[in-house]
């Protein structure tokens, strides 16, 4: 019995000692593991548009944009953005415009240097334009939902941690009527300045960060 006991005192301290010895070295050699996976960032802030209105010249109109983007390289991510503006009067009627777009596409990031990001993008979706053009005896109302395109870019600047400051432009490409009812295209300028929230930065984007 005596002999049990011992026995199993000896093996008990034995096994503390092999945890112990165990334990230190995961806490003082093992490196932590590095963040991979892919990047993830929201952002919302202000927008400005410039469209054109056959028969009243540009519409300038103000609003909110709201996005979500995942970076799943260093160089390569795809965003899905929302936008709505607002104008409170068409040049020469007395009438509002507005439009709600929703587009998601791909996104190239060319370098990043000093906490400053690059980025191109390629966008597609669709657009609820509202609005009305003049006509012969006053103006004509109406609303299109079409397709819509945009081609831009912008960059990214970090100002705090997981926030940072994001400027782009783009060339919106999107459908409205003209006096006559027929839908014609548009050329708008988009501009918009964003707050960025990133939830998680991959550890592979700041390996290759200049």
């Amino acid at each position: 019995m005596r002999n049990t006991i011992r026995t199993t005192r000896k093996l008990s301290f034995l096994m503390i000692m092999l945890i112990g010895t165990a334990s230190a070295q995961n806490l003082v050699s093992a490196p932590s593991p590095a963040m991979t996976g892919p990047a993830y960032d929201f952002s919302t802030g202000y927008t400005y548009l410039a469209m054109p209105i056959a028969g009243a010249g540009q519409v300038r109109l103000n609003g909110v944009d709201a996005s979500g983007s995942i970076s799943w390289s260093p160089r390569w991510g795809a965003t899905l953005d929302t936008n709505y503006l607002r104008a409170s009067d068409i040049p020469g009627i007395a009438h509002q415009a507005y439009m709600l777009n929703t587009q998601c596409g791909p996104e190239f990031y060319p370098f990043e240097h000093r906490g400053a990001r690059f980025f191109l993008r390629a966008l597609g979706g669709s657009a609820l334009i509202d609005g009305a053009v003049p006509g012969e005896n006053g103006f004509y109302h109406g609303w299109l939902i079409r397709p819509s395109l945009a081609a831009g870019g912008g960059f990214e600047q970090t100002v705090s941690g997981q926030f940072a400051v994001r400027f782009n432009g783009d060339y919106l490409r999107t459908l409205f009527y003209d006096p006559t009812g027929t839908a014609l295209p548009q050329n708008n300028l988009r501009l918009g300045v964003s707050l960025v929230i990133r939830t998680k930065k991959s550890a592979l984007r700041e390996q290759t960060a200049w």
